[in-house]
């Protein structure tokens, strides 16, 4: 009896997160009430109140499962920390174009940018958090088979974020430079950052 409760929970949770989606997409990103996404849910207040208190807290929840829905679907054929190192270069720009023409991602940097900034300059988000540890542990498992160059897999992670990341949130500043290119400029710059440079042995741990 409390797993199936426990399951009613979860979809109720999922539920709700559709329906925020649902009323951020047609308010073109602008923020909408708690009240308005409980109707659009079919279900009353109080039960979105348990579970969230506040319209910034379902847009953070229903942000991390959109970046984390997004780096699964690129990834779920070729898993990154299997991937040779240009698939795996390749998987980061294919996920990076994926939140760059994401439609909830894009609609709320539009209207929205007081909530989303300080995932740029102040704080790491859930979701960012979670991109961070694939990027390690795929870095990690380059530099075990020879092919990424020596240094702290965290650390390498996070300039590969912080690089992919400005190329996304930047990208209209030089759009009418990079254009179709833009793609290729980023698998550049990653390959480039992390390769091992040609001739140099592996470090051997352990």
């Amino acid at each position: 009896m409390l797993h199936i409760m426990s399951i009613c929970k979860a979809d109720i949770g999922e539920q709700v997160l559709d329906a925020a989606r649902a009323c951020l997409i047609r308010s073109d990103g602008h923020k909408v009430t708690l009240a308005e996404v409980a109707r659009e849910a079919g279900v009353s207040r109080p039960t979105v109140y348990r579970r969230w208190t506040d319209m910034s807290e379902i847009t953070r929840a229903l942000l991390t499962r959109e970046v984390m829905g997004i780096v699964t679907a690129v990834t779920d054929v070729t898993p990154l920390r299997t991937a040779e190192f240009d698939a795996t270069v390749d998987l980061v720009v294919r996920v990076a174009a994926a939140l760059r023409d994401d439609e909830l991602v894009a609609a709320l940097w539009r209207a929205q940018r007081e909530f989303m900034t300080p995932y740029v300059f102040d704080r790491l988000g859930t979701s960012q958090q979670g991109v961070l540890a694939i990027l390690s542990d795929a870095i990690a498992h380059g530099q075990r088979r020879g092919q990424v160059r020596d240094g702290d897999p965290e650390k390498l992670a996070s300039m590969v974020l912080l690089i992919t990341q400005s190329a996304i949130q930047s990208r209209a500043l030089v759009e009418s430079i990079l254009g179709d290119e833009w793609s290729r400029e980023l698998h550049h710059a990653l390959s480039s950052y992390l390769r091992r440079p040609d001739g140099e042995p592996p470090t051997i741990i352990g």
